[in-house]
């Protein structure tokens, strides 16, 4: 064998030489690969899935809202957010406690109040009044003369409701549609009331000024009421201060007033205005003691 055929082939068996080295490395090396990939992949497999809790999802809200209640598990942070998480639809009079801006906490609930406010009209009577007249020779017994007819009104009433009750309401205007008429009836001079005593006096009147009373009067009578119509002074001796009385032609009065001049079976009858008192005059009557 020639040199030359020698020096060839050492050269190809150096050559397969190196492919071969260089083929091991390259497997090695995607081996190594392909065993680090694989357990890269393989380790989350084999670790234990995590348990979802509702810590790990969010907050526990109970939510209160047209008459139901519900428990909700959500992440949102406020109130508002719940809402509008919740699909909750506010009207602009409704009200939220607590209000939208208030951060949520676990366990929290929450009050939607549904308000409303309506405008009712509605007919109501008008109750007829009673005009009274009085005559001497009447029993104590009412006698009717006219009977009375009630009238009517258009009320405009505002109801406000909370969740479907009654809040707060008010009558906002009233317009009269039909006037009552008044009944009439005549009474005797002695009234229904058991009677004590009857008595026959004289009768002055007095009005509470200074020109009956004198420059130091107060308006005030002996036992401290207000003077004015409906109250007579008397003698104590003969009519006991406080007494429920009757006069003829004068009506219920009280007896809680004396005076210098009122001795015996004497009385002043009291009227708000000095005309009226002068006009009573000086009569000669009869009183009915009561009590």
């Amino acid at each position: 064998m020639s040199q030359r055929g020698s020096s060839s082939m050492i050269e190809l068996t150096q050559s397969h030489t190196r492919v071969s080295v260089w083929g091991q490395v390259r497997t090695i090396f995607a081996f190594t690969c392909a065993l680090t990939l694989g357990i890269t992949l393989t380790t989350p497999a084999q670790e234990p899935a995590p348990t979802l809790t509702p810590t790990t999802l969010g907050l526990k809200v109970v939510l209160v809202v047209d008459g139901a209640q519900r428990e909700v598990v959500t992440s949102c942070t406020t109130v508002q957010e719940f809402l509008q998480f919740a699909g909750v639809t506010l009207a602009k009079p409704d009200r939220v406690e607590p209000d939208g801006p208030t951060r949520l906490t676990d366990g929290m609930t929450i009050h939607v109040y549904r308000i409303t406010c309506d405008w009712i009209k509605e007919r109501v009577p008008i109750p007829a009044p009673v005009i009274t007249r009085w005559h001497p020779r009447v029993t104590q017994h009412p006698v009717r003369l006219r009977e009375g007819k009630p009238g009517e009104a258009e009320l405009t009433r505002v109801v406000w409701k909370k969740d479907g009750v009654v809040s707060a309401q008010w009558v906002q205007s009233s317009k009269v549609l039909t006037h009552p008429q008044p009944a009439m009836e005549l009474r005797g001079p002695l009234p229904s009331r058991g009677v004590n005593r009857v008595l026959y006096v004289v009768a002055t009147a007095y009005d509470p000024g200074p020109r009956s009373c004198g420059r130091r009067a107060t308006g005030h009578t002996a036992i401290g009421m207000h003077a004015g119509y409906g109250v007579i002074a008397v003698d104590p001796r003969v009519i006991p201060l406080g007494s429920r009385v009757y006069v003829e032609g004068y009506g219920m009065a009280v007896a809680a007033d004396t005076g210098s001049a009122i001795k015996g079976r004497h009385i002043d009858v009291c009227f708000k205005t000095r005309w009226e008192a002068c006009h009573w005059g000086r009569r000669y009557l009869r009183v009915t003691v009561l009590d």
